[in-house]
């Protein structure tokens, strides 16, 4: 039963996933160094050590990006839910009755 539950459930984020990745690649939205960047904008590279490397990438880069990269968001997800659905539409496996000989 709660291996049920636990196949359900990863049906469930598969699901989320998937609805996640179509709203990324209906409406991606991006930010620079946590601030939301708008249509004109330019976010320059920053290494680890703070050092300016002089790149500079534009909203529209960002954007086109994340598009890029969100139908493996959908595949991921809609993966997810063929693999759960496979695993919870088998039978249930039950362990045979053993007698109390050897």
């Amino acid at each position: 039963m709660i291996k049920r539950v636990g196949l359900w459930a990863f049906i469930v984020a598969g699901i989320a996933v998937a609805a996640w990745g179509v709203v990324s690649w209906a409406s991606p939205s991006t930010s620079c160094r946590g601030i939301e960047m708008g249509p004109g904008d330019t976010c320059e590279y920053s290494s680890l050590t703070n050092e300016r490397g002089g790149k500079v990438q534009r909203y529209e880069d960002r954007i086109a990006v994340a598009r890029e990269q969100a139908p493996f968001a959908v595949a991921a997800g809609l993966g997810m839910v063929a693999f759960g659905a496979v695993l919870a539409r088998r039978p249930a496996v039950t362990e045979p009755e053993t007698s109390g000989r050897r």
